[in-house]
């Protein structure tokens, strides 16, 4: 008798065993977004990767708060994109992740010729309604971020991603390079000139902007980059 109930309790417990915990990475964690309010579409970029051993599907949530009453956002995932009114994504379009997959997910916020800052905050949710992660961001539209000069759009950050060193294409006309985290803290200032390589090697791998200011003292672009 002591054996049959040993058995069943075996029987009742494995494929609550086996179905496992599901866990996924973020990268990067937290997010600095900046634009103009000249532009349309202010986006960042979000990495999610499956780390569980077994084929999950993942929702998501959005919230910004303390912004200019005339902003808006939206979200594309790996399905769709959606329209400001979707604050979360809808139980029928889960994003399905094998072992080992990542998708990317990329937040959208039109700042209506508006400047100001805002809060955001971005919740990875399973399919059974638990929040997995919240990435938390900060928006910055000022019309002194990502100011379109003669040429701008021609610059460029390589290798990218990078480990030790990176370069900028279409330095003539630069003064300085800035180099942030990802959460608005500078970490680097460089000189600019031609074909000079900016040292990041003993930097944390992560996510950085990479700020090009004139010789004027206005900020031509900023860009992502990953060190690994």
């Amino acid at each position: 008798m002591v054996r049959l109930l040993l058995f069943c309790s075996i029987v009742l417990l494995y494929p609550i065993a086996t179905k496992g915990q599901v866990s996924v990475s973020i990268d990067p964690t937290t997010f600095v977004m900046t634009g103009n309010p000249s532009q349309t579409d202010v986006e960042f970029h979000i990495q999610v990767a499956n780390t569980s051993n077994q084929t999950i599907k993942l929702f998501w949530s959005k919230r910004m708060t303390n912004h200019p009453a005339e902003w808006f956002s939206w979200i594309c995932d790996q399905t769709t994109c959606y329209g400001p009114n979707f604050n979360s994504c809808p139980p029928n379009k889960p994003n399905t992740l094998g072992v080992g997959e990542s998708f990317d997910i990329s937040v959208h916020m039109n700042p209506v010729l508006v400047e100001g800052t805002g809060d955001y905050e971005l919740s990875i949710i399973d399919e059974e309604g638990n929040v997995l992660y919240t990435i938390e961001g900060e928006i910055i539209i000022s019309n002194t971020t990502a100011i379109n000069e003669a040429g701008s759009a021609k610059l460029s950050v390589f290798p990218n991603p990078t480990t030790d060193f990176f370069q900028v294409n279409g330095t003539p006309g630069l003064k300085s390079i800035e180099l942030f985290n990802i959460i608005g803290n500078k970490v680097r200032s460089f000189d600019a000139s031609p074909q000079k390589q900016y040292y990041v090697g003993d930097l944390n791998d992560g996510i950085y902007l990479v700020r090009m200011v004139s010789a004027s003292n206005k900020v031509l672009k900023t860009i992502r980059l990953s060190k690994r």
